[in-house]
């Protein structure tokens, strides 16, 4: 008996004659952190989607074992002129949360202070994907997507939301899924990597190639995606 709480099977996408994705398997185990590495446009986001039934028309299966997921994909909208707790309490409102207790709990997670009243708009890039990542972690998930969520970030930003992934991991028990076109950032952090190239998984690495050599890791890297090209998220 496995113990995968998520498994996608022979998923296949196409639109109209452009393969995006070709019979890819992704499963994945209860606990970890699995990386999904890809240059932009490999299909991680079109993956993504499917896995959380945005998009329902494709070929293959995704099986759900018995866990709520929540994903920031294509991010979710927020209200500018608002501040953080505003923003979740908007939210809560959407999904019948009645509880403050329960933004105040999650914005201490991800760092943002219930107390701050500065608004949306005036957040730095880092404050704003934490408070996207607060949105998703409302409803308790078991799984986080999280579709290349570095984007822009700074260094410090960078470091910052390696750190909460990591913290949400061991501390909270979220499985985590997250994408980048970014091999370093992924090596850092995921106990698993798949590498996605043009519409495949072409090659996984398993927590200890991940973790035995850095550079070995980028030739790896290298030979399975030397050959160039890709497909469209």
């Amino acid at each position: 008996m496995n113990n995968y709480i998520l498994q996608g099977s022979h998923i296949r996408k196409k639109y109209g004659k452009h393969i995006i994705l070709n019979d890819i398997s992704l499963n994945l185990k209860q606990g970890e952190i699995y990386g999904l590495i890809g240059k932009n446009g490999s299909g991680k986001t079109t993956l993504f989607r499917i896995l959380t039934g945005l998009i329902q028309e494709y070929s293959g299966t995704v099986t759900i074992n018995d866990c709520k997921i929540s994903a920031v994909i294509n991010a979710p909208s927020l209200f500018l002129n608002m501040n953080a707790f505003e923003n979740m309490k908007a939210q809560c409102h959407l999904l019948g949360i009645k509880s403050n207790d329960k933004i105040n709990q999650v914005l201490k997670i991800v760092g943002l202070s219930e107390k701050n009243k500065k608004p949306v708009k005036n957040f730095s890039l880092g404050m704003t994907q934490r408070l996207k990542l607060a949105l998703a972690l409302l409803e308790n998930p078991d799984i986080l997507i999280l579709d290349e969520p570095s984007n822009g970030l700074d260094p410090d930003g960078i470091v910052e939301l390696r750190e909460l992934m990591t913290r949400l991991n061991q501390t909270h028990g979220i499985t985590i899924l997250v994408s980048s076109h970014i091999l370093s950032e992924l090596g850092l952090v995921a106990t698993r990597l798949g590498i996605l190239h043009e519409g495949k998984i072409v090659k996984e690495l398993s927590d200890k190639e991940i973790f035995a050599d850095s550079m070995r890791l980028e030739t790896i890297y290298r030979e399975c995606t030397r050959k160039g090209g890709g497909n469209h998220d």
